[in-house]
């Protein structure tokens, strides 16, 4: 009898010490949850901050090249600012790789403002002050925008 008892105290301990541990390991379960959820954004955080520091030495020549050029045109030197721009397709076929995976959903945009920078700066008359600023400030401020993300 007494073997008996100390068996069922015992299987009822274990019931109790079982249902005690479980209960303690959903909590603890739940605050890692909660403590993974803050690291998450965190972790987003350094990601987006790691993106903007490798952005910009990528960004560097073109954003010399634009801020070159805009300032050309702003002192009315359009060949100046013709012959600044002439290089700007050779950098961007350089860095523009690299730009790519950095800028995800946005490349698209930046693609096509490059494109319109190339075209206007392209041809053999300079383009008017107005249509040049325009490109370049375009591409420019999606570019400012990279480096801010």
């Amino acid at each position: 009898m007494k073997a008996t008892r100390l068996l069922a105290r015992s299987a009822w301990s274990a019931v109790i010490l079982t249902s005690l541990l479980l209960s303690s390991c959903q909590g603890a379960k739940e605050t890692m949850k909660q403590a993974g959820d803050g690291m998450g954004d965190a972790a987003k955080q350094a990601a987006g901050d790691a993106a903007s520091t490798a952005m910009t030495p990528v960004l560097a020549p073109l954003m010399d090249l634009l801020n070159k050029g805009e300032s050309q045109i702003k002192a009315g030197d359009l060949q100046a600012a013709m012959a600044t721009m002439g290089g700007f397709e050779g950098v961007f076929k350089k860095v523009g790789p690299l730009i790519q995976p950095l800028a995800g959903d946005k490349w698209p945009a930046i693609e096509a403002a490059a494109q319109e920078v190339i075209s206007t700066f392209g041809g053999t008359t300079p383009p008017s002050a107005e249509n040049g600023s325009s490109a370049i400030t375009g591409l420019m401020g999606l570019l400012k925008g990279l480096k801010s993300n």
